[in-house]
């Protein structure tokens, strides 16, 4: 297991990391600049090559979970793990809702609910409640990998770090061939490309709504997949303590 997403890390930093790089090698090249990174063919140069492509793409990674990841949860209220157990939340009906607490206080001998100041404001509940269900959701996930339930919630999450380097990507993409659109106008309109500038942008545009949805929707999986897996798992061992 360790080794598979090893592999997968190298990759998933690897490709945005070339992807990138070549894109960016095609503009500079466009405008009369050199190659970015100039490389000659040779071995050693492809492994220069290799290295600052995965460099590149752990930047892209940075970029992705502490800015990129940090807005789109400031403007969506936080990660479903925990918005899902807040009363009148969505993902749950409240029926389900109501019976997933009971199962975690039940099988881990907590309360689920924190215990909120009288004198606390709206923003300070929904901090104490975020950090209290985001708790409750580890101890969820840590139970499903420990009992080695199954490898869904580990593939949902790979994917949503894939997505979220895509939309960073997408994102940067956008905002070097804008401003290369922006400022260098009158070039662009001299090689007669207006029409292929605005095309790339249109398509980096709808590639960052896909893998903002994308993004999302594997954020939607991966916190549902572990707690239907506890659930399920919760059930199991009632129903064989009552035998």
């Amino acid at each position: 297991m360790l080794q598979r997403f090893g592999l997968y890390e190298f990759f998933a930093n690897l490709i945005p990391g070339l992807a990138f790089m070549s894109a960016l090698g095609w503009l500079a090249q466009f405008f009369g600049y050199g190659r970015i990174p100039p490389i000659s063919g040779s071995i050693s140069d492809a492994s220069v090559l290799v290295a600052w492509a995965y460099i590149v793409g752990l930047l892209i990674q940075g970029v992705a979970q502490n800015v990129v990841e940090r807005a789109i949860l400031a403007a969506t209220g936080g990660f479903p793990s925990w918005r899902w157990l807040i009363d009148d939340g969505e993902g749950f009906t409240p029926e389900h809702r109501e019976r997933l607490k009971n199962a975690i206080k039940e099988y881990f001998g907590e309360p689920v609910e924190p215990r909120i100041s009288k004198d606390s404001d709206r923003k300070g509940a929904l901090q104490v409640l975020r950090q209290r269900y985001q708790e409750v959701f580890y101890q969820c996930f840590n139970l499903v990998e420990q009992k080695k339930l199954s490898d869904r919630p580990l593939a949902f999450n790979a994917h949503y770090g894939l997505f979220r380097a895509l939309l960073t990507f997408t994102l940067m993409l956008l905002l070097a061939f804008g401003s290369a659109l922006a400022f260098k106008w009158g070039q662009v309109q001299k090689n007669q490309a207006t029409g292929l500038f605005e095309g790339i942008l249109a398509l980096l545009v709808a590639a960052a709504i896909v893998s903002y949805f994308s993004m999302k929707k594997r954020a939607e999986d991966f916190a549902r997949s572990v707690y239907d897996l506890f659930y399920t798992f919760y059930r199991q061992e009632v129903m064989t303590k009552t035998r």
